[in-house]
């Protein structure tokens, strides 16, 4: 039970258990700076998820290089790979977002919701396949 916790995670199922738990506490914050933006100012659905998608980057990057993966890259290589890679998580957080709002006709935050949790597998995917191992 402790290397689920402590230590290396050398297998990808660690690694995906970490990464569900680093991956729901950037969702928590995702999700609560888009309510948060929506609910207090005008500013547009998809310019919100933008500013909240890149919040829970910031804090996902960070908890991942610390606890879940092991770098292969230089750092600088490696922030511009999972940069790259989240521009993809953002492009289809905002293309889904769009599509369950405008023509799903779903509300913005259940929208967010369900795109959030298709780009969980996205991120991950990507990320175990290109950055880190």
């Amino acid at each position: 039970m402790r290397h689920l916790i402590f230590g290396r995670a050398r297998s990808t199922h660690i690694q995906f258990l970490r990464y569900f738990f680093v991956g729901g506490s950037s969702a928590v914050l995702d999700l609560l700076t888009f309510a948060l933006i929506i609910e207090y100012t005008s500013i547009h659905y998809l310019v919100a998820a933008l500013i909240a998608y890149m919040c829970g980057l910031i804090w996902n990057y960070v908890i991942s290089i610390i606890w879940v993966f092991d770098s292969r890259h230089k750092r600088w290589v490696e922030f511009l790979m999972v940069f790259l890679i989240a521009l993809g998580g953002l492009f289809w957080t905002e293309l889904l977002l769009w599509i369950f709002v405008e023509y799903v006709h779903i509300i913005p935050m259940i929208a967010k919701i369900i795109a959030l949790w298709i780009v969980l597998l996205w991120n991950f995917g990507m990320r175990k396949v290109y950055v880190f191992h």
